[in-house]
């Protein structure tokens, strides 16, 4: 088989596996990316050579596909989307905006804790019959949120769409990516990621048309169909190829590890997760993002308010981090990739955030509004991949979906405190601008503590 070298020069040397042993760490990235298929031109696979995100994309299309659009679908339970309907809730049921408020968070933290449960089935279960599994959940949501009839019908309504769309969608789609990608899986989930953002981007927009023309029980009707006839059949449609995929990656798992073969994490259990210390050292900055956006993003009045700004000025550059977020996803994605893993920008993926609190403390002129949001939507592309692909590395793949389940928990406990601490600290005479300021220390305590944990693949203790 012929390949590409790094200098776009043809080889016809003969290549016995996909990885070559490299002495640069910069060559390391490209040591699966540079095999020739048969099929592709020389002229095709010089170009896409020169762009390994291309390159990647190209020839795993399906399956990171399936990935990005399961982000997309979460969509059907995520906060952004659910709010849309938070008015005619009020007016229909009868609930003020603290009840409404109550039960959506009491929902949030039922469907936290069920997800440490039900999420490790994705370790035993094939991957098409969990698919199907959170897709039927979501979908049965939708049809219960369609006809709530009183609070403990739209407690079970939200309770299933978080748990489906937030909860099922996002962590099918990125264990995946972790578990199936190894020299690539940052940029598998860099791509996958991008789903979150076109969510944001597109589903309040179509939501708020359809309820205009169909009404908002109409709606989540129309969404549970679209759940079962289009939605679900397009993700087993990608899924194309799993039961080979799936044989694959058991092999490399089961294969023997000699100095030549690229390093791959110990298939670490839940328990075991729990008894290393490495994992409580590192909650502190996985759960800085979650807790400290969310917060100043639910009091966004407070912020505007207090630093006189418009509104619809600020809300409008929640585009621009949109924008931002999927650039610091790809970006971070492609350094790992090229790196070899992501020990290298622990803890340093934060630094973004530290600059967004710091420009909340120290100006009150509009113009820093696109700055925030700039380093807000980077900070929050990186993170996501970077909360995904550090498990993988740290503890292997076999019970990923145990272990994410349990750290997906903790960010989502993470960022449904934040509003009521925020709140409450604000009711006590807190200025936002104080509030960032302790974010600030927090975030940079949570990186010094980080730089002090060894982000590498360890043998797990004794079970």
């Amino acid at each position: 088989m012929r390949r590409i070298t790094h200098s776009g020069l043809v080889s016809d040397q003969p290549i016995n596996d996909h990885f070559e042993r490299e002495t640069s760490t910069g060559e390391i990235a490209l040591k699966r990316l540079s095999v020739l298929p048969p099929h592709e031109s020389l002229l095709c696979a010089a170009v896409l050579q020169q762009f390994p995100l291309a390159l990647f994309f190209t020839r795993n299309a399906r399956f990171v596909s399936f990935g990005f659009f399961l982000a997309l679908f979460s969509s059907f339970g995520q906060t952004f989307y659910v709010a849309l309907f938070n008015g005619v809730l009020n007016d229909e049921l009868g609930l003020s905006s603290s009840q409404l408020g109550g039960l959506y968070g009491a929902a949030t933290f039922i469907s936290a804790v069920l997800l440490i449960g039900i999420g490790k089935l994705i370790d035993v279960w094939d991957l098409r019959v969990f698919t199907v599994f959170s897709f039927t959940i979501l979908a049965a949501a939708c049809l219960m949120f369609a006809n709530v009839t009183g609070p403990l019908t739209l407690l079970v309504a939200i309770l299933g769409l978080r748990l489906g769309g937030q909860g099922l969608m996002s962590h099918t789609a990125l264990t995946s990516m972790s578990r199936y990608f190894e020299n690539e899986r940052g940029i598998a989930v860099s791509i996958a990621n991008i789903g979150f953002a076109a969510g944001v981007a597109i589903f309040p927009f179509i939501g708020a048309v359809i309820i205009a023309v169909y009404g908002w029980r109409g709606i989540w009707t129309g969404s549970a169909v679209f759940i079962l006839c289009i939605c679900l059949p397009w993700a087993l449609f990608l899924l194309r190829g799993q039961t080979t995929r799936h044989a694959n990656y058991v092999e490399r798992q089961n294969a023997p590890q000699d100095e030549t073969s690229p390093p791959r994490a110990l298939g670490w259990t839940r328990s075991q997760v729990l008894r290393d210390k490495r994992f409580y050292l590192l909650m502190p900055i996985m759960m800085s993002m979650p807790f400290v956006a969310t917060g100043i993003q639910f009091h966004q009045i407070e912020l505007v308010e207090e630093k006189g700004w418009v509104l619809a000025t600020f809300a409008s550059g929640y585009f621009v981090a949109a924008i931002f977020n999927v650039v610091g996803g790809l970006s971070v994605g492609s350094f790992i990739t090229r790196l070899g893993g992501i020990s290298r920008i622990m803890p340093w993926f934060m630094a973004p955030l530290c600059v967004s609190m710091i420009l909340l403390v120290s100006f009150d002129t509009p113009l820093i509004i696109w700055i925030y949001m700039i380093t807000n939507g980077i900070n929050g592309g990186m993170f996501g991949v970077v909360h995904n692909v550090l498990w993988a590395e740290l503890y292997g793949t076999q019970h990923l979906g145990a272990i994410r389940s349990l750290v997906t928990s903790t960010t989502i406990f993470a960022a449904a405190l934040a509003p009521a601490v925020m709140g409450w600290l604000l009711d006590s005479g807190w200025t936002m601008r104080l509030i960032a300021a302790v974010s600030l220390g927090y975030i940079v305590v949570a990186m010094v503590i980080t730089t002090r944990v060894k982000i590498a693949s360890i043998p797990p203790p004794a079970r």
